[in-house]
């Protein structure tokens, strides 16, 4: 490839510029002026060949300023970014100014000179989605084939009737309806026999063993006369002790009203 070759007229040119431009500022103008496409890096070369400087001292001229932009492309860039996305912005910056900057030199730029689209990816009030009235959309092609069927069973779905133990309490769940209905065992095979459990009561279990669901291991308690069981330290009693427990905490209650009911009266 032929080695391009300045005119004593360019270098006239970048000579004048470059004392009153900052360098992308000076390559920009350069391009204008004489139809070119030469980078920053080539216009820096270049003023390096020929020994051209600025004379400046150091960051004058560039103090508050974009070393790749210009003022020109800085105010472009603040007006196009609210109508595009920075993928179609750089597209568009690089024909506009017949550049070849990238996404993420553009993003920098934005972010570091505080350049907001005004977009939040939300939507906002009235505004209509893209999928609007789309109901039962075909993708096409073989899509169809890893569609559910209507009334599809999964594998993984377990029968009513299946059983799982809660591992966060240790509690028997037992699933009681389709799809995914799950119920405490203990509770469902008492009140197979005792109906369904009154409001504010809980159920013990007589031999301490949460995965012992037989009804005659169940003891009904109010959960007052649970909290107080457990505030004693009586919550894993004995099978021997749980009446004699459930009585001491009733009593307990009991007292308690009474010496509040007292106070009220005085």
């Amino acid at each position: 490839m032929a080695r391009f070759l300045y005119t004593k007229q360019m270098i006239r040119f970048l000579k004048r510029t470059y004392k009153d431009y900052s360098l992308a500022e000076t390559t920009h103008l350069f391009n204008s002026k004489f139809s070119l496409n030469k980078t920053i890096s080539q216009t820096k070369s270049t003023l390096s060949n020929h020994g051209i400087t600025c004379g400046r001292t150091t960051g004058e001229i560039n103090k508050g300023k974009s070393r790749l932009f210009t003022a020109e492309q800085h105010k472009w860039i603040e007006a196009q970014y609210k109508k595009h996305c920075l993928k179609d912005l750089t597209a568009i910056f690089n024909c506009t100014f017949n550049t070849s900057m990238t996404a993420s030199q553009l993003r920098s730029f934005t972010r570091n000179h505080k350049i907001k689209s005004g977009r939040t990816g939300q939507f906002n009030p009235g505004q209509t989605a893209w999928n609007e009235g789309m109901k039962g959309w075909d993708a096409g092609g073989d899509s169809h084939k890893a569609r559910f069927k209507k009334g599809h069973i999964p594998l993984n779905q377990k029968p009513v009737g299946s059983e799982r133990i809660d591992t966060k309490d240790g509690y028997v769940m037992v699933k009681v309806a389709d799809p995914n209905t799950w119920r405490l065992k203990h509770i469902v095979e008492w009140e197979k026999v005792n109906g369904e459990m009154p409001d504010d009561h809980v159920l013990w279990f007589i031999d301490n063993d949460r995965t012992n669901c037989d009804p005659n291991n169940l003891m009904l308690a109010t959960k007052g006369q649970h909290a107080v069981a457990n505030k004693l330290g009586l919550g894993n009693a004995d099978a021997q002790s749980k009446e004699t427990v459930k009585l001491l905490a009733q009593l307990s209650i009991t007292a308690a009203t009474r010496k509040r009911n007292n106070k009220v009266e005085i």
